[in-house]
């Protein structure tokens, strides 16, 4: 029997070799994603993880996979498992033991050992730990977009939605949440969770965490908060007020789409180290403690963002989750209205605050970043490989797309579009969708043509240029000369002479709009009330009218607009900036609305350290810290205060203002606001980067006071790159190059804001070239928004010649780099590139 059996097995194993002749290329190419949903549906995933306490010890796993499969053809079935084929130890197909195939990250199954219907694998393996994210005392999983296959093998990819069974095994003073509620048992020391099975999510969804977290929960919604940070004064301050916003949430978005929240439950987990605001885990949202834990003293700012992000996760339940895009080059679409519906959601939350202006000033600064670059790309990106998934995320998806989707509703009217949403909503429940099923479910609520629209704003990169002329008439184009397309949209202009006139201005074609004017003398104000979108030319007499009075504009849109405007002549040399910095600093002492002093002082920022020369910095550096110091002393609002505060940290550096750092880091005065720790733990950084006297037994006795240890585990990594040695720094900076000194990835970043500073450019542009050089690889060990802040501290804030060159020689020097990492990089140092040409053609002025 046993000789049978070893004969029967050999066969097998000839047949499962000789079936794999075939190749894979790594990650899930579009080709194969569409052959395996031709083939495979009803999957159910039973996985197993037993977690060590231990965070460098392997974590085993079995993962038994189930599914209907449609035999169509005689090629392997794939599993993808992006790891080392060690870490595979056993794989049973339909109860059969085979010898592995491991080839390009998959798992090659031959067609000759499935059967048409029901079929199981069973893999017993090691999990990877890219992306487990494994701490001392705890761990997460972030597996967006396609990193589910870098801890466990499976189909790693968003339209083969699955139901998920997970169980745990952890040490027994840890908590474990994911998806779906548990059952808790103890053995061995060990505590073990079961997991109920899931509705069907996409392996992106899919995520647990584990270890020493605090739990609340909402005696009223019967939701639980995870979280570490160890101050309860403060985790009780904030409870009550982060529960009632997601209640809010839910409450809002089921009325809107008439369908009840889609999942079996709601909890949520504040992960110190997450690598950026949060993610849409059905039943399991994670998010950065410092985003919903916030200071007594947050401004409103902080508050609105806080109340803006629950409401963008809470959105994704519906618009990501419960219908989700087919293939990742949509991803955009659930960014679009988990973005747009926050926007309608936090309006009753905050009735004192016009909205209005929130939605200007959170989307078209950030959106115009990108599309003023040479990086800019559509809305709408093609993607042959979801290992290229990451490389999609940026301010085009969360800041232009909820833009034109505003547009839209706009030209449809609310209760058509809604309608249209519902639809989508309603047809594609628990399944996958494209922009254009989208786009079918919207024609039957309207009329209008949508076409014209879809080809500029969704289709097409980049912004258009709105230029006029004025004689007799008032005659505007709304344009792209490199694309020629037309731009549909709707703004405003102000004509300003004798009499003021405010006009509203409809572009559908290409004809424009041309209507008479009273006078060829008049001062110009374009895009009036913010609303339209693009770069709003304007004469040199306008430009000047609009910096000279822009303080004086009483309605807070159009002040917004105006600064808007202006910050674009800067950046295109058509305002100088030290007259904008002046203009700037009157504002400061007479804006009184937070959403604009935030704006303008980050611009101030800005002009300081990129678009004024070092020498001149010098000059103008103890004006501007005394200027914002007297602010702070006199600010009875503590939200603008904590504004003015924020700006000074950043930009003083004349000798008293450094010594004022340094009284408030040491308590000495605070002006009247509550420094708390992480305020300590960044003015510490923010001295030590001026290299100021005494730095290092700050750093050292910072690092001593703080109580919160993951404030102070951050603080021991963060601290290599604040040296005052140059030598010590290079040595940092090496250390990036291993990948697991990049693990914590907001340490990452905050360290190369510190290597990169202004005040150190001298030395460190030379980071920048071995920097690019790493770009690829950061590209695949990192998360979605990694290598584009990754880029961006690292060239963003220059302003020299050299470090121009060093950018534009490494891409010539890479041609063949994606063009995805290529807009990247154009869209960090788009702001490096204007400096250096400004800050040229001011010197060959004044030569």
């Amino acid at each position: 029997m046993k000789s049978i059996q070893f004969v029967y097995l050999l066969f097998l194993s000839t047949l499962f070799f000789s079936c794999t002749q075939e190749k894979v290329e790594k990650g899930v190419s579009y080709e194969l994603a569409q052959s395996r949903k031709e083939s495979i549906r009803d999957i159910q995933y039973t996985l197993h993880f037993d977690i060590p306490a231990n965070q460098n010890e392997n974590i085993a796993g079995i993962n038994t996979i189930t599914f209907l499969y449609k035999k169509n053809t005689s090629k392997n079935l794939y599993l993808d498992f992006n790891e080392k084929a060690d870490h595979l130890q056993e794989v049973k197909v339909n109860q059969n033991a085979v010898d592995v195939v491991f080839e390009n990250e998959h798992i090659a199954i031959p067609d000759n050992l499935l059967v048409d219907g029901e079929n199981k694998i069973e893999i017993t393996f090691t999990a990877g730990d890219l992306s487990l994210n494994r701490n001392e005392e705890y761990l997460y999983t972030l597996f967006v977009p396609d990193r589910a296959s870098t801890c466990f093998p499976g189909f790693d990819q968003p339209d083969l939605k699955a139901s998920f069974v997970l169980s745990l095994s952890i040490p027994n003073e840890w908590e474990a949440l994911s998806n779906q509620q548990a059952e808790i048992s103890s053995s061995d020391n060990k505590k073990n969770y079961q997991f109920l099975p899931t509705q069907p999510i996409s392996t992106y969804q899919f995520a647990f965490a584990a270890g020493k977290f605090e739990k609340a929960t909402d005696a009223v919604s019967g939701m639980t908060m995870y979280y570490r940070e160890t101050d309860s004064t403060k985790v009780a301050a904030n409870l009550e007020e982060i529960f009632k916003l997601h209640s809010q949430s839910l409450n809002w978005l089921k009325d809107y789409t008439n369908i009840s929240y889609p999942f079996s439950k709601f909890d949520f987990a504040l992960i110190p180290t997450f690598q950026y605001g949060g993610m849409e885990h059905p039943g399991s949202i994670f998010y950065r403690e410092s985003s919903l834990i916030l200071e007594p003293s947050a401004s409103v700012n902080q508050r609105m963002s806080r109340a803006s992000l629950i409401a963008h996760e809470t959105a994704h339940m519906w618009f990501g989750n419960l219908v989700t895009m087919q293939w990742f080059e949509d991803v955009w679409l659930k960014e679009v209205f988990a973005n747009l519906m926050a926007a309608k959601i936090v309006n009753p939350q905050f009735p004192e605050i016009n909205h209005d202006l929130r939605f200007l000033m959170a989307h078209y600064p950030s959106a115009y970043e990108i599309d003023r670059s040479e990086g800019s790309h559509p809305i709408q990106q093609k993607l042959d490989n979801l290992k290229n998934a990451g490389t999609l995320y940026g301010a085009i998806i969360y800041q232009k797309a909820p833009i034109m989707m505003r547009n839209l509703e706009t030209m449809m009217g609310k209760d058509n579009f809604q309608s249209g949403l519902r639809d989508y909503l309603s047809q594609y429940s628990y399944s996958n969708a494209t922009w254009d099923d989208l786009v079918n479910s919207l024609k039957k609520f309207t009329d209008k043509d949508l076409t014209l629209w879809n080809n500029a704003w969704i289709k097409s990169k980049g912004m258009p240029d709105v230029a006029y002329t004025l004689d007799n008439n008032l005659s505007i184009r709304v344009t792209n000369d490199s694309l020629g397309l037309v731009w549909p949209q709707t703004f405003q202009y102000k004509l300003v002479g004798n009499q003021s006139e405010v006009r509203e201005i409809v572009i559908s074609d290409p004809s424009g709009y041309t209507a008479p004017s009273s006078s060829p003398d008049l001062n110009i104000v374009p895009n009036y009330n913010g609303r339209g979108y693009g770069y709003f030319a304007a004469d040199e007499k306008s430009r000047n009218n609009m910096l000279a009075t822009v303080n004086s504009i009483e309605n807070p849109e159009v002040r917004a607009a105006m600064w808007i405007n202006i910050w674009e002549y800067v950046l295109r040399g058509e305002l100088e900036a030290k007259q904008t910095l002046e203009t700037i600093l009157a504002g400061m002492a007479t804006e009184r609305n937070p959403l604009i002093l935030e704006y303008i002082t980050n611009r101030m920022s800005n002009i300081f350290w990129q678009f004024t020369t070092p020498e001149d910095r010098q000059l103008i550096s103890a004006q501007i810290d005394e200027t914002l110091f007297d602010l702070m002393a006199l600010e009875k609002d503590v939200s603008l205060k904590r504004i003015l505060f924020n700006c000074f940290r950043q930009t003083a550096n004349s000798k008293e203002g450094i010594e004022n750092l340094k009284k408030f880091w040491g308590d000495e005065m605070t002006l009247g606001l509550e420094i708390s720790e992480q305020d300590h733990i960044e003015l510490a950084y923010q001295i030590a980067v001026r290299g100021a006297d005494g730095s290092n037994e700050i750093l050292a006795a910072q690092l001593k006071n703080t109580k919160n240890p993951d404030r102070k585990e951050a603080m021991q990594f963060i601290m290599g790159s604040l040296s005052s040695d140059e030598a010590e720094r290079d040595i940092f900076f090496e250390s990036l190059k291993d990948p697991k000194n990049r693990e914590h990835e907001p340490w990452v970043l905050k360290t190369l804001g510190f290597l990169h500073h202004p005040l150190r450019a001298q030395q460190s542009v030379k980071y920048i070239q071995p920097s690019l050089e790493m770009l690829q690889e950061i590209q695949l060990t990192g998360d979605i928004f990694f290598p584009k802040g990754w880029v961006e501290q690292t060239v963003s804030t220059y302003q020299s010649k050299e470090a121009a060159d060093a950018v534009k020689q490494f891409l010539i020097n890479n041609p063949n780099l994606s063009q995805n990492l290529k807009n990247k990089l154009l869209q960090s140092a788009d702001p490096l590139f204007r400096a250096e040409k400004i800050l040229a053609s001011k010197q060959a002025q004044n030569m």
